[in-house]
């Protein structure tokens, strides 16, 4: 396969990849988050939270796949970690603006002697997401940062183990 197409279709891959990570989140959160057990009744397919679970599992499952196989089909690996750890970032980066957006049209609507237990409620529920929209952040950035370190590190290394030129040899007279 060629190069740019191999390029293309990394990119692809990532993207997806990148794109799935928050909505993976979300999909866990509204699952896993809830802390009351279902009877058994409300786990057939009527139930509301039968898709959530299914996409708590699967989302980042299938996240991590894409991105996986978007590296190992880069042909510049390390650029597609790259550009793989910037997406996870700014994938939680929006998922951290999604939160604080929510909770901004969830308090407007509320008279303003009920917003302080509403925020704090609204807090309470969603401080696991934004714990995780943090550290996807982090994560992201600082594999960026150490991808783009051993890059640098890399391209002095090579440039130390490159051969160098002889000086001109000056012809020397010898005497008899």
């Amino acid at each position: 396969m060629r190069p740019p197409l191999r390029n293309a279709l990394s990119a692809a891959l990532i993207a997806l990849a990148c794109l799935l990570v928050p909505f993976g989140v979300l999909a866990a959160w509204a699952t896993y988050g809830r802390n009351v057990e279902l009877p058994r009744l409300r786990r057939q397919l009527t139930d509301p939270y039968v898709p959530f679970e299914v996409a708590g599992f699967w989302l980042p499952v299938i996240a991590l796949v894409l991105a996986a196989v978007g590296i190992a089909v880069a042909a510049c690996r390390r650029r597609a970690v790259t550009a793989t750890s910037l997406g996870t970032a700014l994938g939680g980066a929006f998922l951290g603006l999604a939160v604080a957006l929510g909770r901004h049209l969830t308090l407007t609507d509320l008279h303003e002697r009920h917003r302080p237990a509403a925020g704090a409620i609204y807090d309470a529920l969603t401080a696991t997401l934004r714990t995780v929209s943090w550290l996807l952040v982090a994560l992201g950035l600082t594999v960026a940062c150490a991808t783009w370190l051993t890059a640098a590190y890399g391209r002095r290394r090579q440039a130390s183990a490159a051969p160098v030129a002889d000086p001109a040899v000056r012809p020397t007279r010898a005497r008899a």
